[in-house]
């Protein structure tokens, strides 16, 4: 009974160890199973052959855990160090032993897809293609969309994407829903841009100049839609004016800055170019010397540039902001501090949510005091930092980068009509 037990056992655990051995792999030992087999029934050589095969399972078990080790080593956790050898807030100890050191991490790279410019004369290159309310649109605007997407390994915009072609249409949709007066139509053209990535805008350090990076991609568009939409959209004699935000509102300006031709005579009534990142008043002023184009400083000069960026009272540093930076309050148009007073304002703010719920609103009485403050380069309006209005902060407390145009829409569709009636005024030829 014990020995039939024993045979058990032993067959059992030969079946456990030793059934892989049928296996086509080859391992360094694999050629001691032609002798085993030729010495088979001999009991000395069966405990050989075990024994063989017991050192080739536990050599195939070593390199597994080798294996296993080094693909551990080279894919850190979500808690690995940092790159540079440090974890946030520590301070470098030069007496640290090297033993200690976190292992070096292995960066997922791909290729840089830079995809091909969008073509114009083709209506697919447009998100809007000069669609009006009226036969007899009063002026056209020609805008430019900011940053609508996060890609790392493509930080290149490529229209041709069906969500994200759908993404810029809705967003303008959404945008424009809220300028255009039925009473007073314009005629909207907005094309297709090759702009960056979030991640690549918040790294881009916009006062070195944009040259070389990636943003150069949507700027270069912007020049040649704005060709395209002068040479065969652009009814002469009707005023234009540029609107963008953002990454937008910084393509526009480095159109206005390369482009000599954009002048009033031509039509151009003014450039709306809100949260335009890290621009000085004397960087402005520098850039366009000897030209008609200037900063605006009331509510219907024309051949303008127009900017703010819009925080909170305590809010902190950020990307987009700078110490003299170019500003004019959106509501009463000084570049000074005086407050607009919106205490008996019956208009109607908005204020970008997210994707699924696009726009909120509240009385926009509630920006009451609203003021340009020159010195920190910004706007600055009394709603509550990290709350609903600035995304619950995610671009930082207080910063309301996101509602740049949108807290003050009814004001600047209002400003619009009144500075393209001002360019008629100023320059339409009489017919």
């Amino acid at each position: 009974m014990k020995t039939e037990n024993r045979k058990k056992t032993k067959k059992s655990l030969s079946a456990l160890f030793f059934r892989f051995r049928r296996s086509k792999l080859i391992s360094p030992f694999s050629i001691c199973d032609p002798v085993c087999n030729v010495f088979g029934g001999i009991p000395a050589m069966n405990a050989v052959s075990n024994v063989f095969r017991l050192v080739r399972v536990l050599s195939a078990v070593l390199l597994c855990f080798s294996f296993f080790g080094l693909v551990s080593c080279s894919f850190p956790g979500a808690d690995a160090p940092e790159a540079d050898g440090l974890s946030a807030g520590a301070e470098p100890n030069a007496e640290t032993d090297a033993a200690e050191q976190p292992k070096p991490t292995v960066e997922i790279s791909a290729p840089l897809v830079i995809p091909p410019p969008p073509d114009y004369a083709n209506p697919a290159g447009w998100v809007r293609m000069g669609a009006a309310d009226s036969i007899l649109p009063e002026f056209e605007v020609f805008y430019i969309y900011p940053t609508l997407f996060q890609n790392k390994l493509r930080p290149v915009m490529d229209h041709r994407f069906g969500r994200i072609s759908t993404k810029a249409s809705d967003y303008i949709g959404l945008t424009f829903g809220l300028l255009t007066d039925p009473v007073h139509p314009l005629k909207l053209y907005a094309p297709f841009v090759r702009q960056a990535d979030y991640s690549t805008v918040l790294e881009t350090d916009f006062a070195s100049g944009l040259d070389g990076t990636l943003l150069q991609y949507g700027i270069e568009d912007t020049k040649t839609a704005f060709q395209y939409f002068m040479k065969f959209f652009h009814t002469p004699g009707m005023p234009y004016i540029l609107i963008g935000h953002s990454q937008g509102a910084s393509d526009l300006y480095e159109l206005l800055r390369a482009t000599p031709e954009i002048t009033p005579e031509s039509g151009f009534a003014a450039a709306y170019l809100a949260g335009l990142p890290k621009k000085t008043a004397a960087e402005v002023e520098r850039d366009f010397a000897g030209r008609e184009i200037r900063l605006g400083k009331s509510a219907d000069d024309t051949g303008v540039i127009l900017t703010w960026n819009t925080i909170a009272e305590d809010a902190g540093d950020n990307i987009f902001t700078v110490p003299g930076g170019a500003v004019i309050n959106p509501v009463n148009w000084k570049t000074d501090d005086t407050p607009a007073d919106l205490s008996g304002s019956q208009a109607t703010g908005y204020f970008y949510v997210s994707e699924k719920e696009p726009a909120g609103m509240f009385k926009a009485s509630l920006l009451n005091g609203i003021r340009a403050d020159p010195e920190r380069g910004a706007v600055i309006v009394g709603l509550p930092g990290n709350s609903e209005y600035d995304a619950s902060g995610q671009m930082g407390e207080g910063i309301f980068h996101a509602n740049d145009i949108f807290f003050f829409a009814e004001f600047l569709r209002d400003n619009m009509v009144r500075r393209a009636a001002a360019w008629r005024e100023r320059y339409a030829r009489p017919e």
